[in-house]
């Protein structure tokens, strides 16, 4: 992918931006413009000036693709929200092929608006769509602390999801997986509740095992998190993680659970995947860094292929 314009100027206006995005297509003949966007605000702008070109908007919020769709634009509901725009341009190019939106060999511009990722601005791409890429896998999209398998990472997510989609349907849950370096994060932890697992055998305390998944949703309903082994142990549940005073960026809206989780990835090694009571959606930290969000009713693909 060749990147044509990364602009962080804040003198360049979404106008301007749109003008820039249709003079690229217009010269390289495009077969199609994708923008991803947040509010909808600028697909919207790039829609009314660019009428003679298809474009495809795609979004992670709900409420944009119902407004977007309602509106007339051809929409994509992207599953995920990757670390950076460079990533995220390789998944929306990626879901784009996977729901027939564009074929192999097309050459589409991808615009990452201003509305996405709004610290580090606007990102361009001119590309040829590759076949390889309809099979992009999640591991391809954010880099997972050593040690952690990816059988427990697609185990850890799928039940996160289930947890989401039970507090999407009103249920008040929310979790907190902590993966991997489960010593570091359970120094000066606390536990809330008598360990749920203890004396349980080896396979009942496995998070890659499936049919303890029911079991783990029901003790969601408690506090606290779950430490788990990087080869998938459940140390424990019920857990009150220790956080030290650092400094952490969220995303506006997030509250202690997430908070609580970005830190103790910064002061250890585990990766810790987070469901919100609020709005249901999985969220990964790693390094004190939200790295992925996940919507758990939009089916998202492979988490990897082999182990």
């Amino acid at each position: 992918m060749n990147r044509t314009n990364n602009s962080k100027n804040p003198i360049c206006s979404d106008g301007d931006l749109s003008h820039m995005i249709m003079r690229v297509a217009q010269a390289a003949q495009t077969d199609a413009i994708i923008c991803a966007t947040e509010t909808g605000t600028f697909a919207k702008q790039l829609q009314d000036l660019l009428r003679p070109i298809r474009m495809i908007a795609a979004t992670t919020n709900r409420e944009t693709y119902d407004f977007l769709t309602q509106e007339g634009l051809e929409t994509i509901l992207l599953p995920l929200r990757t670390i950076d725009k460079y990533s995220q341009v390789r998944h929306v190019i990626s879901v784009a092929l996977r729901s027939a939106k564009v074929s192999t060999g097309d050459l589409v511009v991808c615009a990452i608006g201003p509305d996405v990722y709004q610290k580090e601005g606007i990102l361009v791409v001119l590309t040829e769509v590759e076949s390889s890429i309809e099979h992009l896998e999640v591991s391809d999209l954010l880099k997972l602390t050593d040690g952690i398998r990816p059988s427990l990472l697609e185990a850890a997510v799928a039940v996160a999801c289930k947890i989401g989609r039970a507090a999407r349907r009103g249920t008040r849950l929310g979790a907190i997986f902590m993966l991997g370096d489960s010593l570091k994060v359970l120094e000066g932890s606390k536990q809330l509740i008598p360990n749920p697992f203890q004396g349980h055998d080896d396979t009942s305390r496995r998070l890659t095992n499936p049919e303890i998944h029911n079991a783990v949703l029901e003790l969601s309903k408690l506090d606290g998190a779950f430490v788990v082994r990087g080869d998938g142990f459940i140390q424990t549940g019920g857990t009150f993680l220790a956080s030290i005073d650092v400094e952490i960026e969220l995303p506006s809206g997030l509250g202690a659970r997430h908070f609580a989780a970005a830190a103790v990835t910064k002061r250890t090694a585990a990766t810790a995947v987070v469901v919100s009571a609020t709005d249901g959606n999985v969220r990964a930290f790693s390094d004190g860094k939200m790295v992925l969000q996940i919507d758990p009713d939009v089916p998202y693909g492979p988490i990897f292929r082999d182990e």
